[in-house]
């Protein structure tokens, strides 16, 4: 199915991974900040002041990469599509969504694509080579059969809008 994901779609199909980024982003972002306070103020920041950054900037940064998915997946970030309606109407970026099935698919197509990082990914890999990095990793493949079921009911990849684009290329099917 070709795909321009609403900022709606992308709330709803990615808004787990924000709760992780809030969180797992908060010793990073502490790190990062201690580095540059110090250096740029001179100050000592203690373990206890740098929890604190995390605490208070972990969130900050995990929302803002979590817009940056939302602007990389629909053109937009929720910020920018308020009402309701805008966050329903397609968004302006293009994907394709696939459905693999069988046996151990899961396991399968999570092999096929590699690691996330697409620099830790093996050779031969689509992630290896079409991916950039973390975010720009070329595809997406679900990590359990529950969560396949939860995404395909977002995207509803039996919907056949693929059709017209076969059509244009290689006339009427």
């Amino acid at each position: 199915k070709v795909l321009h994901m609403s900022v709606a779609q992308a709330m709803e199909f990615y808004g787990p991974v924000r709760e992780i980024l809030r969180t797992k982003l908060k010793e990073g972002v502490s790190e990062r900040a201690k580095t540059v306070l110090e250096k740029e103020l001179n100050v000592k920041i203690t373990p206890e002041a740098q929890a604190a950054l995390g605490e208070v900037l972990g969130p900050l940064h995990g929302d803002n990469q979590f817009d940056v998915i939302m602007r990389f997946m629909t053109g937009y970030t929720p910020s920018e599509r308020p009402s309701d309606a805008e966050r329903k109407s397609p968004g302006t970026q293009k994907c394709i969504a696939l459905v693999y099935e069988g046996v151990n698919a899961v396991r399968k197509i999570r092999d096929v694509l590699g690691p996330t990082d697409p620099s830790k990914a093996p050779p031969g890999s689509i992630r290896r080579e079409f991916g950039s990095n973390i975010t720009v990793n070329a595809a997406h493949a679900s990590d359990s059969v529950e969560n396949a079921r939860r995404e395909f009911a977002i995207v509803n990849p039996g919907e056949n809008n693929f059709k017209h684009v076969v059509e244009a290329a290689f006339g009427k099917v």
